[in-house]
């Protein structure tokens, strides 16, 4: 009995060292999980090409492909806060989606944010908005916060505008930035200095923080080590409009967010 104990302790071990990290599913695109408070956990991806949000089962089979409204001309951004019951109390799927358009004369972006259900019912609409953020305020509700800026006119605009929201944030909707190595910086939008605090992993001497435009260019990038814990960028000498900025460890990026300069 001793004997036969001892093999399949012996099987169990050999069985465990082999196991290995799996690649699951490789998509065409820009993709995340979500937490539906309904449905559960799905994939989400932002077809840019065919102006859609493709939902995915946990077994990435295909559940629902929602269109999204894009003027011709127009180049959909950015897909954020899928849901069920956070934009109304209804089951279906809802969203936040962003595009834009680029004056290559004046040398602008200009940002439009939608909210929508699965059938294309409009549930919000925020003209030059380029970024839409959801915050949970206690006994005060959710809110959501859209940051709007106009270079169309002469003497341009910049504020921003805060909705009450029906629901409260699912579990799996997290923003790109607050998490342990990248929080948000400031101010943004930047309006020629922007700081971006930063920590690095347990054990990382060093990493890289790059900035990215809309085309997917680097167009700044930095060494960043323990020195410091926040990094000052020289915003003035870029384009108007939006970016991405990662932090990059090796050929990794752990950490992202986005940035508007106005």
């Amino acid at each position: 009995m001793k004997k036969s104990f001892l093999f399949l302790l012996f099987i169990l071990l050999m069985v465990n060292s082999r196991a290995q990290i799996n690649l699951e599913k490789t998509y065409p695109a820009s993709a995340d999980l979500t937490q539906l408070s309904v449905s559960g956990y799905k994939y989400f991806l932002m077809d840019v090409t065919n102006n859609q949000c493709l939902l995915y089962n946990m077994d990435h089979s295909e559940w629902k492909a929602i269109k999204l409204s894009v003027p011709a001309g127009m180049y959909l951004y950015d897909i954020r806060y899928v849901s069920e019951t956070l934009f109304n109390t209804d089951n279906k799927v809802e969203l936040a989606y962003t595009y834009y358009s680029y004056d290559t004369t004046m040398l602008y972006y200009t940002y439009y944010t939608m909210v929508v259900n699965e059938d294309g019912l409009e549930l919000l609409y925020l003209p030059g908005c380029s970024y839409v953020q959801v915050k949970a305020s206690g006994t005060n509700g959710t809110k959501l916060l859209g940051y709007v800026y106009d270079y169309s006119i002469l003497l341009w605009t910049m504020n921003t505008v805060v909705y009450s929201l029906p629901g409260n944030m699912p579990n799996g909707v997290i923003p790109l930035e607050g998490d342990t190595y990248l929080n948000r910086p400031f101010p943004n939008p930047s309006n020629g200095m922007v700081t971006i605090p930063y920590h690095l992993p347990d054990g990382i001497g060093s990493a890289e923080i790059r900035i990215i435009n809309g085309s997917g260019q680097v167009v700044k990038s930095y060494r960043v080590d323990r020195t410091f814990n926040n990094l000052q960028i020289q915003t003035a000498d870029l384009p108007k409009g939006g970016y991405i900025y990662q932090l990059k460890i090796n050929e990794m990026v752990i950490s992202s967010g986005k940035l508007i300069h106005d």
